[in-house]
């Protein structure tokens, strides 16, 4: 220990380490902590309040997932808890990182530093909200779609069935135009030209675009929630995780540990006078 801590007298003799009262976890307000940006955190008060979000996140993810799954192997039906669990997960990463820019602009506050670093933490979450908006506009527009096709079912099904099956048997006499056409042009000698023959023997082969290949206008659509929100919540707090990991080693290795203000060193084995410049 140096010769200026152990100049100070520690406020509780069995943590010698805290010498002053800021530093003393008593002192700590979880509300100021969390909802005041522009007051000062020390390191001990910031390195609690991040366990918290930290433990929040682990809870909500790999926790209640544990438990869906353990649900699901028990042979209980656990949609509504899978459904329930991706909005928790969205909304407790969501609002760890708000929380998180708030503790980290304090505690650069307390440091010296500019607070205007912490807005590394909420770039994640704006990503993540564009990629979430993206996705949502994506699949809105192919519910439309969908709707536009069931409510033409719903006004005439035999008017639509019939309509399909002529697309169908269309689109199968196009495919077998464009296979004589290939057999003739081979017993020429010639290589077919072009991809259109292909391309038509393909959709020949699938049947007329919109009759397969998603949810079917003759049975009733899902839920708007289910089909164009729940999809993309991985999307957001997916991207939230991913680039939060190299912020959350900056965060333990840069934020936690920079010196308080007036307390850093200006050489080794003494400290700076408040005030005097520091790292």
């Amino acid at each position: 220990m140096s010769d200026a801590i152990s100049s100070q007298a520690p406020i509780d003799p069995d943590r010698p380490w805290i010498t002053a009262n800021d530093g003393d976890p008593a002192e700590m307000s979880w509300l100021d902590t969390f909802l005041n940006p522009t007051g000062k955190s020390p390191k001990l008060h910031f390195t609690r309040a991040w366990t918290i979000l930290f433990f929040a996140g682990v809870l909500a993810w790999p926790g209640f997932g544990l438990a869906n799954f353990v649900a699901g192997a028990a042979g209980m039906d656990n949609s509504g808890l899978s459904a329930f669990h991706g909005y928790l997960i969205a909304v407790v990463i969501g609002v760890s990182s708000i929380l998180s820019f708030v503790i980290h602009s304090r505690r650069l506050n307390h440091a010296g530093k500019t607070s205007l670093w912490a807005i590394l933490i909420l770039i994640p979450l704006a990503l993540g909200a564009f990629a979430f908006m993206g996705g949502v506009a994506g699949k809105a527009a192919e519910y439309q779609t969908l709707y536009d096709q069931r409510a033409e079912y719903l006004e005439d099904p035999a008017a639509w069935r019939e309509q399909r099956l002529e697309e169908r048997r269309k689109a199968q006499a196009e495919a077998e135009q464009a296979r004589l056409e290939a057999e003739a042009a081979r017993a020429d000698g010639e290589e077919p030209s072009g991809e259109g023959a292909q391309n038509r023997g393909q959709q020949g082969q699938r049947g007329p675009r919109g009759g397969q290949g998603g949810p079917n206008p003759e049975n009733p659509l899902p839920t708007k929630e289910a089909f164009i929100v729940r999809p993309n919540l991985g999307a957001f707090y997916n991207i939230i995780v991913f680039l939060s990991l190299p912020i959350m080693i900056w965060s333990l290795t840069w934020v936690a540990r920079t010196p308080n203000y007036g307390k850093s060193r200006s050489n080794p084995g003494s400290y700076a006078e408040p005030g005097a410049p520091f790292g």
